[in-house]
């Protein structure tokens, strides 16, 4: 298994090439001493885990298959299914910027949450999801009574 870690000089013969890898590595670059970049090599691609020091902030991270890329932001909500088009990967790194920005909200309830990223056009992408119990369905207006949490930029 291959590492990179925030600033640390990467291993560029081991990693697969994958749609993101690029953009992993500029985010490495650019957040060092805010937050920790690592690039694992996994069957089929790469996985980046981003956390930031700043704990008041959102960790975030995906999984690059190449074809198919899965972005994570929330607990249960907040994960994204894209293709690896052009589109797919500029829509991975607007929301990742944006979280790393401070651009995101997450409301929690029981097994469940909805992450709402706040896009650089000011467009909003939400997702929500949750693991409850067989047989439990969400109680009305859970997203309105619900904890939320906006979380603060990296920097």
């Amino acid at each position: 298994m291959t590492n990179e870690h925030g600033h640390d000089g990467p291993d560029t013969n081991q990693l697969p090439r994958t749609p993101t890898l690029h953009f992993a590595r500029q985010l490495a670059k650019e957040l060092a001493g805010v937050a920790t970049v690592k690039v694992d090599s996994i069957e089929g691609g790469i996985s980046v885990d981003v956390t930031p020091r700043n704990p008041d902030a959102r960790a975030f991270g995906w999984m690059d298959f190449s074809e198919e890329l899965i972005l994570g932001v929330g607990d249960y909500g907040g994960r994204w299914e894209l293709e690896a088009g052009p589109e797919d990967v500029a829509l991975l790194e607007d929301i990742a910027r944006s979280v790393v920005a401070g651009r995101v909200r997450e409301v929690f309830a029981p097994g469940r949450s909805a992450v709402s990223v706040t896009l650089a056009d000011g467009s909003v992408e939400t997702e929500i999801g949750g693991e409850a119990p067989a047989g439990c369905l969400p109680l009305p207006f859970w997203r309105r009574w619900s904890r939320s949490v906006q979380y603060a930029p990296y920097k």
